[in-house]
């Protein structure tokens, strides 16, 4: 069960991903997680301090996640990667839309705000670390670079496809071709 500060970061997250970061403030948290007002303030007395907590509850609720589906998702062959990486991308769009989005704004505020950008840069190498454990199980010889190309691309497929939605088929077949052309060295 959540601490009530993780339950107000979760909170803010979820402001993020369906209103915005401009919408992100204490009163907007506390009327979100049903506390009284000023609860929000007592654990984060500034805005930047609130910002400051969401990412890194943010980061560390993505490396939860990337560390489940590590856990069962093991592929041998680039069609299972691209396979696995396509209900990845489904899941960011549909069930995890909002969680998306406020991940995108974090994004936004770590380019104008560089003393975020070390602790998301920390969960992202997690992340790295299991794509470039997949990878060397399927036969890749530059795992690392391989990883950060497929990651960065689906981290803008993602983000195009938010802000222009488009046929679902023409994306699958987009990372599909993608994961297959990028791992040229694998099997």
């Amino acid at each position: 069960m959540p601490s009530r500060q993780e339950r107000l970061l979760d909170a803010a997250i979820g402001i993020l991903g369906s209103q915005g970061v401009r919408a992100l403030t204490h009163r907007a948290v506390d009327a979100a997680a049903a506390v009284p007002t000023g609860s929000t303030a007592n654990y984060f007395k500034t805005r930047d301090a609130l910002i400051g907590a969401v990412v890194d509850r943010f980061a560390e609720r993505d490396r939860a996640t990337w560390q489940a589906i590590a856990g069962f998702v093991r592929p041998t062959t680039k069609a299972e990667l691209a396979a696995a990486l396509i209900a990845y991308v489904h899941r960011a769009l549909d069930h995890e839309r909002a969680t998306t989005v406020a991940r995108y704004g974090l994004f936004v505020e770590a380019a104008l705000r560089p003393e975020l950008q070390e602790r998301l840069a920390e969960a992202a190498g997690a992340i790295r670390t299991w794509g470039m454990g997949w990878l060397r199980a399927i036969g890749s010889t530059d795992p690392e670079g391989e990883c950060t190309a497929i990651l960065d691309y689906l981290d803008g497929v993602i983000f195009h496809q938010l802000a222009f939605p488009g046929p679902v088929e023409q994306l699958e077949v987009a990372v599909m071709r993608a994961v297959c052309k990028l791992c040229t060295s694998a099997a």
